[in-house]
């Protein structure tokens, strides 16, 4: 091949190369480009600001506790406020594979015919809980009692009634939906004996 071919021949190579990368390139912009009416995405289960709590009523009586939770934990709107609730969870086994019962409480001490038993959803979250709850639960135990932070009802409100009925024939305990939209930190302590354990509550805005 002729020197002047070859040259040739490289330049189309090239230029070809420079067309596409031109085409196809979609520099995506950082926050800092974008337009004053442009603001990047966010996660709609997340709040965005820092948020304060306030203590809420004790965990026991679980009945008192259960009517506040299903009726005062929203605000004048509608919204849903955000809550941080003392959990016990199992594991289903010592495989640590998934996740058993879980309750309101701090100890298997607290359970008793009236515990607020829970159907935990990690949908809002980043890292499975089941995956949270292996990394921070000690590694001798089936279970660990932790703060978790969230809204009381599922994200998205089903209406199954047979499904209900179901869990009732079984004889199996209702459990009331809890959001999980974090996990904090180990509850190690128990209570004294004149100390009551409290929920939290995201406080009113000023």
């Amino acid at each position: 091949m002729k020197a002047s071919n070859l040259i040739s021949l490289i330049a189309m190579v090239i230029w070809g190369c420079q067309t596409s990368a031109s085409v196809n390139s979609s520099p995506i912009p950082l926050t800092s480009q974008l337009n004053p009416k442009e603001t990047p995405m966010t996660n709609p289960m997340r709040p965005t600001n820092s948020v304060s709590f306030i203590p809420g009523p004790p965990i026991q009586p679980s009945s008192q506790l259960l009517n506040w939770l299903n009726n005062e934990t929203q605000t004048a709107s509608g919204s849903r406020k955000l809550l941080r609730l003392p959990v016990v969870i199992h594991f289903q086994d010592s495989y640590r594979l998934a996740l058993g019962d879980s309750f309101i409480g701090t100890s298997d001490k607290d359970l008793d015919q009236d515990t607020i038993f829970l159907s935990l959803s990690d949908a809002a979250m980043s890292i499975s809980l089941l995956s949270t709850l292996r990394d921070i639960c000690p590694k001798t135990v089936n279970s660990c009692a932790v703060w978790l932070e969230g809204y009381w009802g599922s994200l998205i409100d089903f209406d199954l009634p047979e499904l209900s009925a179901l869990r009732e024939d079984q004889g199996e305990n209702t459990k009331s939906p809890f959001s999980v939209l974090k996990v904090h930190e180990l509850i190690q302590e128990q209570p004294g004996q004149n100390e009551k354990i409290r929920v939290f509550i995201e406080s009113p805005s000023p």
